[in-house]
């Protein structure tokens, strides 16, 4: 196979080159050999997909973790979720003819993506982690989404492993008319709803009234019901429940399974709850699920810690339902800190900004811990704006566009305030250069487990 070989060719010399080569050789082999995804998605005899709009690579991160405990597989770890990032992930398995030496395969596959390539892999499982709106210039409002996820998971035999929390996700299921199975976090740890948090799936996509919540955990996800017709939360299969640094779930008849938490932040405790149902559907057991988790490594810009003079934790933020729950991690870390907050907007971020002002930034205004804030990036003038209209006093806050010059000021203002941490939040296209830039900085990323508060 041509495609093969230019492709596999291409990946060298960007590896040769200093480049990641996630994604761009996949590009070129489709270029000669368009079925490419077909010919080799049919030499897989198990594939594992997650999609959804948060989560989905920290999700997918932890349950190839629990999948190697087998043996090894495909995985586009790096969240290269398009098609040809796909193709470049098989390509690393493949030798010069064209054959898989790898049988099981998981993809994180983006949202969009997802009817273009499911025709084309044996998806066994499929892992929905959650709908949030999310670049409104590429995927328009939720009901696209929706409808999007629905009509590629109809393409496929795949059992479903959905967040029963999250109504969106429940409607897919519904609406998909797949096999499901349900994780979801217990009652007790539902709560008030912040008083300006967004709420994405208000009504219900069944009947257009809007959802009853007797409690939530966060965004849209909660203890919902429709008093209009008969929609309403599924008992999870897979019940959570946090204690402290682990997660007890159980899954009934069985006896109750407890993990150590390997990531930060309530959102993460969703992505470990996704992680272990779709192993439990896949058939691991207990043991096997708990040596993957403690192999784990935190993907780049996943509350990245860096040893770093002070010290810095990298996040991706991308959308006001994930930023809203990175902020509150954030915030519930203890002690004095500095932001820096980088937003571009590449075809890869969303052109569209308008999400900053429909995520909660007046609880950074509010929160007297963070003494300073920087912003860089192509929109670091409009995110100084929104800080300024959260209520940010100007004399904590500076707009420095240049990345590199950005860090500099925000550890230099670290240094100043008595060596303060400093907690960085990037849009997609800034995620990178930032980590290469700590990495430079500093010793060997410090493992989370030295860092991880509690998270109940």
């Amino acid at each position: 196979m041509f495609g093969v070989w230019i492709g596999k060719c291409t990946a060298f010399l960007l590896r040769l080159a200093g480049r990641r080569a996630t994604s761009l050789p996949g590009r070129v082999a489709l270029r000669f050999s368009p079925r490419l995804l077909a010919k080799l998605g049919q030499q897989l005899e198990r594939c594992i997909v997650v999609t959804g709009t948060n989560g989905k690579t920290t999700t997918a991160n932890l349950l190839a973790a629990i999948l190697r405990t087998e043996g090894p597989i495909v995985h586009n770890a790096e969240g290269a979720n398009m098609t040809q990032g796909i193709v470049t992930a098989l390509l690393q398995h493949t030798d010069w003819l064209g054959r898989l030496r790898v049988r099981t395969a998981l993809f994180e596959i983006d949202e969009a993506t997802l009817p273009q390539v499911a025709p084309h892999l044996p998806v066994r499982i499929a892992v929905v982690t959650n709908v949030f709106r999310d670049q409104l210039d590429r995927y328009g409002e939720l009901d696209g989404t929706v409808s999007k996820l629905v009509a590629g998971l109809q393409q496929t035999e795949a059992v479903l492993v959905l967040d029963a929390d999250d109504p969106l996700a429940h409607h897919i299921g519904i609406t998909s008319g797949r096999r499901c199975a349900y994780y979801g976090l217990a009652r007790d740890h539902a709560g008030e709803p912040q008083r300006r948090q967004m709420r994405d799936g208000a009504f219900c996509l069944s009947c257009g009234e809007p959802l009853h919540y007797d409690g939530y955990f966060y965004g849209q996800l909660g203890l919902y019901q429709c008093q209009n017709c008969d929609f309403t939360r599924p008992l999870p299969d897979f019940l959570g429940r946090i204690q402290h640094d682990t997660i007890e779930i159980q899954q009934n008849p069985l006896p109750r399974m407890r993990f150590q938490l390997p990531t930060r932040g309530l959102y993460n405790v969703y992505n470990v709850l996704a992680a272990v149902s779709a192993a439990r559907v896949c058939g691991f057991n207990a043991d096997q699920i708990a040596k993957g988790l403690a192999a784990y490594q935190s993907p780049v810009g996943r509350m990245q810690v860096f040893r770093t003079s002070p010290v810095s934790v990298l996040n991706l933020v991308k959308n006001p339902a994930g930023c809203d729950s990175v902020l509150q991690a954030v915030g519930a870390e203890p002690g004095d800190k500095v932001l820096w907050i980088a937003i571009n907007d590449q075809a890869a971020d969303g052109r569209d900004v308008s999400w900053l002002w429909d995520t909660d930034f007046e609880q950074v205004a509010e929160d007297r811990r963070i003494q300073f804030i920087v912003t860089s990036g192509m929109r670091a003038e409009d995110m100084a704006l929104r800080l300024k209209y959260a209520g940010v006093p100007v004399d904590r806050l500076r707009a420095v566009p240049d990345l590199e010059a950005g860090l500099e000021e925000a550890f230099t203002v670290s240094r100043q305030l008595g060596g303060l941490p400093l907690y960085c939040l990037a849009t997609y296209t800034a995620l990178y250069p930032t980590a290469q830039w700590l990495e430079r900085s500093v010793s060997p990323v410090v493992p989370l487990t030295a860092h991880r508060p509690s998270v109940s």
